[in-house]
């Protein structure tokens, strides 16, 4: 964001806020709320990334994960993850984040701190454990 550039935080909210809501809403399905909580909890977790965005450390992490880390530990509070047929933390976030927010596997792997690699592996475990449920 660019100190003194009025239209940084509208188009940066623009940007950052149809992912947010996918994401959160995807979390409430698997925690039976409804989209309506979802919806209330992006928007706050939009402000919160913009509050971390101009705090001090805030601009020592990549913008996807520093987002990211926001927006889930947000969620965590909000709203409790369930286990699906099986699949760990990791495949479902994976999951949610590739197939439901769209993210790239370079993206999703920026997000979740871990490598490319990891994050097809885990994908394709996650969806060979689905069909055979």
């Amino acid at each position: 964001m660019a100190a003194g550039d009025a239209t940084a935080i509208p188009r940066l909210l623009r940007d950052l806020h149809p992912p947010v809501v996918a994401y959160c809403r995807a979390r409430a399905r698997a925690a039976g709320a409804t989209f309506a909580d979802a919806d209330r909890l992006a928007l706050d977790a939009c402000r919160a990334v913009l509050a971390e965005l101009a705090a001090p450390s805030g601009a020592d992490r990549p913008f996807l994960r520093l987002a990211y880390t926001v927006v889930a530990d947000a969620t965590d509070t909000e709203f409790v993850l369930t286990r699906a047929n099986r699949l760990t933390r990791l495949q479902q976030e994976i999951l949610i984040l590739r197939t439901i927010v769209g993210l790239d596997p370079r993206q999703t792997a920026v997000a979740l701190a871990v490598a490319p690699g990891r994050v097809a592996l885990e994908q394709h475990a996650a969806l060979t454990s689905l069909r055979a449920a």
